[in-house]
């Protein structure tokens, strides 16, 4: 296949893509939804145990990032206080 039949069949996928409505693909239901946004904080609830595990899954990938990259952020850090000094 030569690259302009790759370069149609992208825009073609494209177009069929954005042309259908995706709304039905999604999953989540009244009652999830009523539970989650009546959760308070203070009581043990299905609301608060999806918050917290949406807050680990939104922290995680900053973690590892930090500690694999971790030399080069103490580096810049060191040398923008030296600079700003």
């Amino acid at each position: 296949m030569n690259c302009c039949m790759k370069a149609k069949r992208f825009v073609l996928l494209l177009i069929a893509f954005l042309y259908f409505n995706t709304q039905y693909l999604a999953q989540g239901c009244s009652t999830c939804r009523a539970q989650i946004e009546s959760a308070d904080g203070s009581d043990l609830s299905v609301g608060n145990g999806i918050n917290y595990g949406i807050y680990i899954l939104m922290i995680t990938p900053y973690i590892i990032l930090f500690v694999l990259f971790r030399k080069k952020i103490w580096g810049f850090l060191k040398d923008f206080k030296n600079i700003h000094q």
